[in-house]
């Protein structure tokens, strides 16, 4: 099975990525990081990697934040199975840090809780996706350099 899905996203490649990027990006416990640094090792250009797992998890981001923003808190915290302490912490964050917080949402399971929290909060779409597109380019442009480096990123 394992061979399957590994060969699926080979013959996808750049499609794959988005795919399973948007699926982490959303509560799902999905690890595009190791998947992106696969996809490297497998020869696919680095750019178009960085730009389809953004694209991927910031579309992944996009539907946490609205599910919030369209649903009742406590549908959503029942939905998503979000403990009443994990939904306060992110509102203690949101208070302190307002939009900022969605820089921070590639943060593994709480950042979807940040997203989801600014959505119930009706925060501005505009600043929320802004910034959270910026935090998750800047942390998949990381995990590419940190992969094959600064040179190899920008194909020198």
């Amino acid at each position: 099975m394992g061979e399957l899905i590994i060969d699926f996203l080979k013959d996808y490649g750049y499609v794959g990525m988005g795919i399973m990027a948007f699926l982490a990006g959303t509560v799902l416990p999905i690890a595009s990081e190791v998947l992106l640094v696969f996809f490297l090792g497998a020869g696919l250009n680095a750019v178009g990697l960085t730009l389809s797992a953004t694209v991927g998890n910031v579309l992944g981001g996009v539907t946490c934040f609205l599910f919030g923003y369209l649903a009742k808190k406590e549908r959503v915290q029942a939905f998503f199975r979000i403990p009443d302490r994990r939904m306060r912490r992110a509102d203690r964050l949101i208070d302190k840090y307002g939009y900022w917080t969605a820089f921070f949402s590639f943060i593994p399971a709480i950042g979807e809780v940040f997203l989801v929290a600014l959505g119930i909060m009706r925060a501005s779409k505009t600043k929320v996706f802004v910034l959270m597109a910026l935090g998750k380019l800047l942390r998949y442009s990381l995990i590419v350099i940190s992969a094959i480096g600064i040179a190899g990123f920008f194909g020198f």
